[in-house]
């Protein structure tokens, strides 16, 4: 009875070892194609400096956190010091984070100028950041420190152009300028913009360490992408900023830009991943402190849609500008047009921002505090708007467009307003030109020149 009983049990092993055999061969060989299929954007990062591992990077949990420690990162490459005309000039290279790829680790190295007076004191601190496809710019970095301030400058990865930027490296150089921005696989720290991000905010820690820097007094500025980045690091870091001003950049890129496409491309889980951890916007509720953007009305890459959301979300006191028939252009006194080649902004009008925020010098920016529209006994339009400025004002319109085309095609008219006392002005637009609704925003200019405008608001 026994030996019939072990060989029935051999038979039933026989008989099922096959698929036992089988179930362990596909199981590895889908480890051999998880392996396989890995590309270019499959890299996981770990800072083992700081005993950071992102590969345990959980879905929920914020991927900067664990970077937001205040601390200085560390110089790999100090270049040394140069003293011309003025200006102290330091160049470095320093560690970033370290990255797991599929072929070993890499670590992403930064490239940063810092620029200070050559007469030793205390100066405010600025992070100037580039626009897409540029750079450090030591020239830029030069003029600021030749106006009394401490400026640090870096390449931006996911910002930069990578064949600009030779001193800097890491897994984002391999892409080519523009790639790899808007994902979120296998986790969203191997978005560039990521890197970009994080070595901002290390550049703004390695800019408050620095000697003879005021800490209470740190500003941030920056153009397009680098004034997305102003945006998203005045969030993350705010506690850290007294004063912030972006060119063109802004948050909400779902609201309306040209990035939208790129959003659009992606799942609807992916693409809330993205918004949720590296839209500027998101982040833009944490700001407490002064807050600009100077925008272009007519703008091929920032909407006004998505500005008015930004600066809705803003916790701070903010001011705002917006060029009317414009796209990455201020065509406004104070603005792009003009511009002396010694002056250290985009915009002329920066350093007057900055000198009041984080010296005290001069008097504050004009403010539009309210604009509104109401229809007359005639039929017209009368757009009213109240100023608040110390300063005489030395020109005052309204900028009016149809909403029937979309915000790059816009024609903006815009005619000047009248003064009808206790800070108030008025424009009367004619019924006959408001064939549909229309959207407007009001401008004024004082002789510095410094140029603000109103909210953008619709009249239907």
């Amino acid at each position: 009875m026994k030996a019939k009983y072990y060989l029935k049990l051999l038979f039933c092993f026989l008989l099922i070892s096959p698929f036992f055999l089988h179930f362990s061969m596909a199981k590895n060989a889908n480890k051999t194609n998880a392996k396989t299929i890995r590309t270019k954007y499959d890299y996981f990062s770990t800072h083992n400096k700081e005993d950071i591992n992102s590969n345990n990077f959980e879905k929920g949990k914020d991927p900067f956190q664990p970077y937001q420690t205040g601390k200085s990162p560390q110089i790999l490459k100090d270049f040394g010091e140069e003293v011309k005309d003025g200006v102290r000039l330091r160049k470095v290279v320093f560690y970033s984070r370290e990255v797991q790829t599929a072929t070993g680790k890499d670590t992403s190295k930064i490239y940063a100028v810092i620029a200070r007076p050559a007469k030793s004191g205390r100066y405010p601190g600025l992070l100037v950041l580039h626009g897409g496809g540029g750079f450090a710019e030591i020239d830029k970095a030069k003029k600021w420190a030749k106006q009394g301030y401490i400026a640090l400058l870096l390449d931006e990865p996911g910002i930069a152009n990578p064949e600009k930027a030779p001193f800097s490296s890491g897994p984002w150089k391999k892409f080519a300028y523009g790639e790899s921005r808007f994902i979120v696989i296998p986790d969203i720290t191997n978005s560039t913009i990521f890197d970009g991000v994080l070595s901002a905010v290390q550049g703004l820690y390695l800019l408050r360490s620095q000697p003879g820097v005021i800490k209470g007094k740190i500003g941030i500025v920056g153009i397009s992408w680098g004034g997305y980045l102003t945006t998203i690091v005045s969030g993350l870091a705010n506690k850290m900023v007294n004063a912030s001003f972006s060119v063109f950049g802004s948050g909400f890129y779902d609201e309306g830009s040209l990035f939208l496409k790129e959003l659009d491309k992606m799942s609807t889980a992916d693409r809330a991943t993205w918004l949720k951890y590296l839209d500027a916007g998101r982040r833009s509720k944490a700001i407490k402190t002064h807050f600009f953007i100077a925008a272009a009305a007519n703008d091929n890459w920032f909407y006004p849609p998505a500005v008015m959301a930004t600066l809705r979300s803003i916790k701070g006191p903010v001011n705002n500008l917006f060029s009317p028939n414009s796209s990455h252009k201020i065509e406004l006194p104070g603005g792009t047009t003009g511009a002396n080649p010694e002056q250290p902004g985009w915009l002329s009008m920066e350093q007057v921002y900055f000198d009041y925020f984080l010296k005290g010098i001069g008097q504050p920016l004009p403010k539009i505090q309210e604009i509104k529209t109401e229809k007359t006994s005639s039929g017209n339009v009368l757009v009213r708007f109240k100023v608040s400025s110390l300063l005489s004002v030395s020109i005052a319109q309204i900028s009016y467009s149809s909403i029937v085309v979309g915000w790059t095609e816009r024609k903006w008219e815009t005619v000047p307003a009248v003064k009808s006392g206790n800070g108030w002005y008025m424009v009367e637009v004619p019924a006959k030109e408001l064939r549909h609704s229309f959207d407007c925003f009001a401008t004024i200019s004082d002789s510095r020149p410094v140029s603000v405008s109103s909210y953008l608001i619709r009249y239907e």
